[in-house]
């Protein structure tokens, strides 16, 4: 008998067991539980060891096996192998990730003699919506969103033939019985053919050649979509959705394509194209054929191909650039209903893509950027959510972990595997804090888990310290604070398998440390035992007015340059009178010289955009990070030249037992 855990269902696992098997001549039995999947193979020794060994080096494109458990049973004397109904008990596998269309269902939605020609929902065992329609585990129809949608006798017959490519493809369907797109405008009412255009997508592309914008329902939840060509069309649509620096997303119809727009590499062509379908951030090329505003600021275009076939459709007839972002406005959880979508985004978009499938979580697009040969994940979602990130002792307790306020995702440990969510955005309004509390209570759900221990951020006034405590109450739970720094240090210390003792660095935006000052810039040593000790820091300095010190940078720098006394230069003095009135400047002097609103910071964030408004950066921040990529651009445009001057030179002195 073997114990088998991982991305074992929703992938073609049981198929692929039940081929495997009988090609060695094997009996027995295979199904899916609460805990994976569940395997009884009976026959010679040889060919069973023949049989494990293979199960670990022939799996199916999107499985992965985090362990197997091998039991010697007796032998049951069966005749055959089958494929067994799955049994429901206690969960803790794996929930499968959602996949892009694969090769081989791309090839049949071009074929005229396919049944599934132009299909928009067509998919298989190796691709496919996965967890944005998962409601239940283990992972049957009857637990998706596709469980009002009634298999046709074609597709039944598919769905239960064992060496059929959709052997229990849960969201198996075709024009006959699944689900159906439509087009319609911002009021709600259907958009009828003509014009000579026989496909929705035909009809999209035709809106998006008018210079307007299109709102489709995707996988996880709607996208805003416009002519990456057309700066009209892309400055309409910062405007409209309230984003008015951040880049966006281009998407393109393949790598060759994406090879037009961007320097890719090996490995960032290998990203681009997996299963996962991530946003790349690649260094872009000269004289692309974008609108200067898809990319702002940014040297780097977030380039992604097709990751569903609505979007292979769409980029089939279109064929171009289409910039690509989420649907929601600034502030907001994706809208993931057509209702919804229609109320929030109505005055956005002109025309609307939907579909009748339900989505039943958010799920945005994930974003990979490649250092130095390794993908590093800026916002891990589709494709990569919710698979397990770690692994302990079984015995460890059950841990909810509701993260920051900033970029939040929270994680379930259950039985030893940390199973993370979805990227949920910023906690900053009383939507997102909605669709933050039930993200917490449906995956919590699906994994049928209750915490022991919930782990919160330590700032007493966060969004999640609150729920934290709510929760814990509802359930019994012990909440532990974990200061922002301490969690940003063990996190890469976990994901790189770090041996203590190790030194970790946090050079952040900024976060409430222990001491009640704004960390930031912070460097602890790590330790087998105990909380990581914090050893040095940034020599702190004032931020004027607070948040508004972190969306206006030169008030960053007139903190700098108080602090500088004697040692500033007179560039640096010329410069603010040139980027801030005199009068804004005697008040922000003011401030500081009583401490007014001018909370102490070590932030090597704030410190990135001092140095950015120093080097021409004016006005207020777009977005999060603005002024530090304007500065990471300069820096790279001048890394080539050879830079005139000497390099700073760098003191560090003890302040109550720290180094600064």
């Amino acid at each position: 008998k073997l114990r088998i855990k991982g991305t074992v269902q929703g992938v073609g696992f049981r198929p692929f067991v039940f081929v495997l098997a009988k090609s060695e001549g094997l009996t027995g039995t295979v199904l899916n539980d609460g805990r994976g999947v569940e395997a009884v193979v009976e026959g010679p020794s040889e060919a069973l060891e023949r049989f494990r060994t293979r199960l670990l080096k022939e799996l199916p494109p999107l499985a992965s096996i985090e362990s197997v458990e091998a039991e010697d049973i007796p032998v049951e004397g069966r005749q055959d192998f089958v494929i067994l109904e799955s049994r429901s008990n206690s969960v803790s596998t794996v929930i499968p990730a959602d996949a892009a269309v694969c090769e081989a269902c791309l090839k049949e939605l071009t074929d005229k003699n396919n049944r599934r020609y132009r299909y928009p929902f067509i998919n298989c065992t190796h691709c496919g919506p996965r967890y944005s329609i998962i409601e239940t585990m283990p992972y049957d129809r009857a637990g998706t969103s596709m469980k009002g949608f009634r298999m046709c006798p074609e597709c039944r017959r598919e769905y239960q033939d064992v060496e059929d490519r959709r052997f229990h493809a849960q969201p198996i369907g075709c024009p006959s019985c699944g689900p159906s797109v439509k087009v319609l405008f911002s009021d709600g009412s259907e958009l009828g053919f003509g014009h000579g255009f026989d496909t929705p997508a035909a009809q999209v592309a035709w809106v998006l050649a008018d210079g307007l914008i299109v709102a489709l329902l995707g996988v996880g939840g709607f996208q805003l979509l416009a002519d990456a060509s057309s700066e009209a069309a892309v400055r309409r649509l910062r405007r409209l959705k309230e984003r008015d620096a951040k880049p966006f997303a281009v998407m393109v119809p393949d790598v060759a394509a994406a090879e037009r727009l961007c320097r890719l590499s090996e490995e960032e062509r290998r990203l681009l194209a997996s299963p996962a379908a991530p946003i790349v951030l690649a260094r872009g090329g000269k004289d692309v054929d974008l609108a200067p505003s898809v990319c702002m600021f940014s040297r780097f275009v977030g380039i992604m191909l097709p990751s569903s076939p609505l979007h292979a459709l769409l980029m089939d007839v279109w064929g171009k650039p289409l910039v690509v972002t989420s649907g929601n406005l600034s502030g907001e959880p994706l809208c993931i209903s057509v209702e919804e979508g229609l109320e929030k985004l109505g005055h956005v978009a002109d025309v609307f893509l939907v579909h009748d499938r339900p989505v039943v979580r958010p799920v945005d697009d994930s974003v990979v950027r490649v250092t130095d040969g390794r993908a590093m994940m800026v916002r891990r979602a589709r494709g990569y959510a919710p698979r397990p990130v770690w692994r302990t002792s079984a015995a460890a307790p059950d841990v909810l972990a509701l993260g920051a306020g900033l970029k939040n995702t929270i994680c379930w440990l259950k039985r030893g595997v940390a199973v993370m969510s979805q990227h949920l955005g910023d906690l900053s309004s009383a939507a997102s804090l909605n669709a933050f509390e039930r993200t917490v209570e449906a995956l919590g759900r699906t994994l049928d888990a209750v915490p022991q221990v919930i782990a919160v951020d330590v700032h007493p006034d966060g969004p999640t310290f609150a729920l934290g405590r709510r929760l814990a109450r509802k359930w019994n739970a012990t909440v532990v604070p974990v200061q922002h720094h301490q969690a940003h240090v063990l996190a890469c210390a976990v994901e790189n398998e770090t041996p203590f003792p190790a030194l970790g660095i946090a050079w952040d935006g900024t976060g409430f440390g222990t001491d009640g000052t704004v960390w930031g810039g912070e460097f602890f040593v790590l330790e087998e035992e105990g909380e990581p000790r914090r050893v040095a820091r940034l020599r702190p300095f004032l931020l004027p007015g607070g948040d508004e010190a972190v969306r206006e940078p030169s008030r960053c720098a007139c903190s700098l340059a108080r602090q500088m006394g004697p040692w500033r230069t007179e560039g640096l003095d010329k410069r603010l009178e040139r980027g801030m009135p005199v009068r804004k400047r005697e008040v922000l002097e003011a401030m500081m010289a009583r401490n007014i609103h001018c909370p102490a910071t070590s932030s090597m964030g704030r410190l990135f955009d001092a140095v950015a408004f120093w080097c021409g950066f004016d006005g207020a921040a777009g977005c999060e990070g603005h002024a530090a990529m304007m500065l990471e651009s300069w820096a790279a445009e001048a890394s080539g030249e050879k830079m005139p001057g000497d390099a700073y030179e760098w003191v560090m002195h003890e302040e109550e037992g720290l180094l600064e």
